[in-house]
């Protein structure tokens, strides 16, 4: 063996220390090791969300007021076609229903086009978009509703689920077009859900769970479709 070569043993004591923090961690959960793991001196911190600047929630804005346009297309066209359907049986029903979501419809345009045109709160868009949502409440209120208001509880049965089918399917487009932001996606998109399951419990149909989950879905896709436009215009 030359010279000055040592080998050195392992120790004892570190073996046995080793082993008891193993038998130690071993009667532990998940939760006191994922603690255990962040607390650990090499851990890296987590990053806190960092909120949206004020160039992006602008930016957000000017998305809003540029694609509600098509939303409050599609909110227009499906309510000429429910009132058109459902006027041949329910004439009253449909003339009260139409004038009512026009006038909403009326305020939710004027709103947008003041707005786009510079003539009023342009310069607080911030102001704009709670007035905008606020009016948008009232009108998805309204749209959701035609289920309830357009078809009496001895409708048919084919126009009861032609009506309810064309709200959600309206509402659900309408709320993705919206979906810049997220209090506006779900003004339209909460009522439609709600107010649809509670006609088809009113009118005993078995549907009404599907219409539910439908509804549901409505929400968290615009939700989904909001996270991902916050963090494209962050970044």
């Amino acid at each position: 063996m030359a010279a000055g070569v040592r080998f050195q043993e392992p120790a004892f004591g570190t073996g046995i220390n080793q082993g008891v923090i193993g038998l130690s961690l071993l009667e532990k959960d998940v939760r006191q090791l994922q603690q255990i793991a962040q607390d650990a001196p090499g851990a890296l911190p987590r990053k806190a969300r960092k909120p949206l600047s004020r160039a992006a929630r602008l930016d957000l804005i000017d998305m809003l007021s540029r694609w509600s346009a098509s939303g409050l297309a599609i909110i227009a066209g499906a309510a000429v076609y429910l009132a058109a359907t459902a006027g041949r049986g329910y004439p009253g029903r449909a003339a009260a229903w139409a004038l009512m979501i026009l006038c909403a419809l009326w305020v939710c345009r004027r709103l947008r086009a003041e707005f786009r045109s510079g003539r009023a709160n342009a310069s607080r868009p911030f102001r704009w978009r709670a007035s905008y949502t606020s009016s948008l409440s009232v009108l998805g209120v309204i749209l959701a509703s035609a289920p309830i208001l357009l078809t009496p509880v001895d409708a048919p049965a084919p126009l009861f689920l032609q009506v309810s089918g064309l709200t959600l399917f309206a509402a659900a487009c309408a709320a993705m077009l919206h979906a810049a932001h997220f209090a506006s996606a779900a003004a339209i998109a909460a009522p439609a859900s709600i107010l649809t399951v509670m006609a088809c419990v009113r009118a005993g149909d078995g549907a009404q769970s599907d219409f539910g989950s439908f509804g549901g879905s409505m929400v968290s896709g615009s939700g989904c479709k909001q996270v991902w436009l916050r963090q494209s215009t962050a970044g």
